[in-house]
């Protein structure tokens, strides 16, 4: 019997509250923006031509030879969060470019992308 309201006691209840008052992860991410302004954010963009940029990366040639393929990452900074949730983001040389917020190429700089590539983020004064 003790072993049963132990049971309940520490399991039950808690589960119980969470299930009772928690907010559901859609109504958590339509509280808080995914992005806040001056945010460092990565982009991946997967690209093919004949000559592959410099700052290429992953770089695998096409099965005849004619093209690569190849993945480019932007280090960006966020300028501006628009109301429907779009994204307003600045690369090192000025130049602003929109992104939706569920882009899967699109996401937030780790600590160590923070660190080790710092010079690579724009500078960003509000």
């Amino acid at each position: 019997m003790t072993l049963l309201l132990l049971f309940t006691l520490l399991v039950m209840l808690p589960a119980a509250g969470v299930l009772l008052f928690e907010v559901s992860s859609s109504q958590r991410a339509s509280l808080k923006p995914a992005f806040r302004i001056g945010a460092p954010i990565v982009y991946r963009q997967q690209e093919v031509s004949t000559h592959p940029a410099a700052d290429a990366c992953d770089v695998h040639p096409a099965e005849r030879g004619e093209y690569y393929y190849y993945t480019v990452i932007s280090y960006l900074r966020v300028a501006e969060v628009m109301a429907d949730g779009r994204i307003i983001a600045v690369a090192r040389n000025n130049k602003r470019l929109c992104f939706r917020p569920n882009d899967s190429g699109l996401r937030k700089a780790r600590l160590a992308e923070r660190l080790i590539y710092r010079p690579r983020f724009p500078r960003f004064c509000r």
